[in-house]
């Protein structure tokens, strides 16, 4: 192509997700070979024009750039950066407890969204805002960046030529450890049950992302909803109520009729080891991706030699290792906001890196987690009523 694709993005929060998306829109693309689009902030959208101001200066000084930094509009309110004629889209990183009620008032206002993840809270919320975003003819993504980085299209292609045969099992797990965060600030979000805390909606979505990117059947955007697999959980709940760590298996029904169990688990009590990540077992070998599952820095194939795989000493393995390491100054969020400008670009309304229908399936699934595991949120937090 002669040109590239801008997209221009409005911010909506100021928080530390919002500080690394952006550090990573001002990245230069060619730095991870993009060369079809490009990304601009225009506006930023706070409590107060002084949080705004402060997040434009701290988060340019901190990328160690100056360019566009004076053009950005400050907004005190949401509500004004809905009404930005010039935002192409609009980031949302409130906590998951806000997410519902920012993204219905952008996709309200006619502006197209990205959120992150978890989307929302439960998948009645899910679907109120994509039955939203096909009203208004509106785009609509969230934030699982995992699946947009070069590691899952990799994996998938890796899987998909038979180097390890047919794929029998996958477990993968995302645990971080973060007792004394929460134990010096009590109100943490990620125990907070009025903040949507815990570690499903903070981690699973990272886990879960490993077993969809390994056994859930391949579907693009479509608005026929997704079967809803057999689930079997079991949690450990903190004092006030949330999860701090959950224990799942999903039976993944293939098209060829075979059962497939993935198995996940998060945490913040402990930490996943870098080995232990996630493990993809196979008729002919397994994959095993090394720490952290939301941005994993290699995975290894081992393809079975001579004898019976039951005798795993006496046989001689041919091992294939892959590295993914970040350009220089990126965290990975670049690679989901290289989606939606794409997408924009071509008129798209979803995306098949991650459709909508299988957002709506993920957040299912939760529910049913939660169901088995008596977690719940408070009502106001539950509800699609806006008031």
């Amino acid at each position: 192509m002669s040109s590239s694709f801008t997209c221009r993005w409005g911010i909506l929060s100021t928080g530390w997700i919002a500080n690394k998306f952006v550090l990573d829109l001002l990245t230069d693309p060619s730095t991870r070979d993009a060369s079809d689009v490009k990304h601009q902030v225009v506006a930023v959208g706070s409590r107060s024009t002084d949080s705004a101001k402060r997040f434009v200066e701290e988060t340019w000084k901190e990328a160690g750039v100056t360019a566009g930094q004076d053009q950005v509009k400050l907004y005190g309110t949401y509500e004004e950066l809905y009404r930005d004629e010039s935002v192409d889209c609009i980031y949302v990183g409130t906590p998951h407890s806000h997410h519902y009620a920012n993204v219905h008032a952008a996709l309200s206002a006619g502006k197209n969204v990205l959120c992150e993840k978890s989307l929302v809270v439960n998948s009645k919320q899910a679907q109120v805002l994509v039955d939203l975003a096909r009203q208004k003819n509106l785009f609509l993504m969230e934030a699982t960046w995992t699946r947009c980085l070069p590691f899952a299209s990799k994996l998938q292609a890796v899987l998909a030529s038979g180097a390890i045969g047919e794929v029998r099992a996958v477990q993968s797990a995302m645990c971080f450890d973060w007792t004394e965060i929460v134990r010096q600030n009590p109100d943490h979000r990620l125990i907070n049950p009025n903040l949507a805390g815990g570690a499903l909606l903070d981690l699973s979505p990272y886990s879960y992302t490993i077993l969809a990117l390994s056994i859930l059947p391949r579907s693009k955007a479509s608005p026929e909803p997704l079967p809803m697999p057999k689930v079997v959980s079991s949690a450990i709940k903190t004092p006030l109520g949330v999860d701090a760590s959950s224990t799942t298996t999903i039976n993944f029904e293939q098209p060829d009729g075979r059962i497939v169990p993935g198995t996940m688990s998060s945490a913040i009590d402990r930490v996943t080891p870098p080995e232990r990540c996630a493990l993809i077992q196979g008729s002919l070998g397994y994959i095993t991706i090394r720490t952290p599952a939301n941005v994993p820095q290699s995975f290894t194939v081992e393809r079975y030699g001579a004898g019976h795989p039951m005798w795993m000493s006496d046989m001689e393995h041919k091992s294939t290792t892959y590295d993914f390491v970040m350009s220089k100054g990126t965290w990975g969020f670049a690679y989901e906001a290289d989606e939606v400008a794409r997408c924009l670009r071509d008129g798209k309304k979803e995306s098949d890196i991650i459709p909508l229908r299988e957002t709506i399936l993920q957040m299912q699934i939760f529910d049913e987690i939660r169901r088995q595991n008596d977690l719940a949120y408070p009502e106001a937090l539950e509800t699609v009523d806006l008031k």
